[in-house]
């Protein structure tokens, strides 16, 4: 059994290695990450938020964004602002540039998720693999983030 969970964790690994290098390409023209597409699409779907409600939300951050979140200010893709409801919080939102952006970011999600859909094509063998994964990840940080984005009931 040992030589399975072996392989069953090089294959975890690997399946997210080459997921990176795939959808990093993509995105190459954009001249952005993987991780700064993920914000900047959960901010386009959400509105303006903090930092740290956006990282309840990322999953590529296990901790606070802030330097993810000012890699892209630097960018001019996001502002930072106070809340006119509470003057202690700085919410984050996409600027003009960011939200010019989205049309291509979404175009090339679709895309990723069609490679995905050849190599994985059988709706139950999709079906089959959320399970085993949401299993396997039962209790982490990472699974709430997903079922909150998601809106995916436990």
């Amino acid at each position: 059994m040992d030589k399975k969970i072996e392989i069953l964790r090089f294959l975890i690994k690997s399946c997210e290695r080459e997921s990176l290098y795939v959808f990093n390409n993509l995105l190459k023209d954009l001249e952005l990450t993987s991780n700064q597409v993920e914000a900047i699409t959960i901010l386009n779907s959400y509105g303006a938020m903090s930092v740290k409600e956006l990282g309840n939300l990322l999953i590529c951050e296990k901790k606070s964004p802030s330097r993810l979140v000012q890699s892209l200010i630097k960018k001019k893709l996001l502002i930072k602002k106070v809340d006119k409801t509470d003057k202690r919080v700085s919410l984050i939102e996409l600027t003009a540039q960011g939200k010019k952006l989205i049309p291509e970011i979404n175009a090339a999600n679709e895309k990723f998720n069609r490679i995905i859909e050849k190599k994985i094509h059988n709706s139950n063998q999709v079906d089959e693999l959320i399970d085993i994964l949401q299993e396997y990840l039962g209790g982490t940080d990472s699974l709430s983030k997903i079922h909150r984005r998601y809106d995916i009931d436990k």
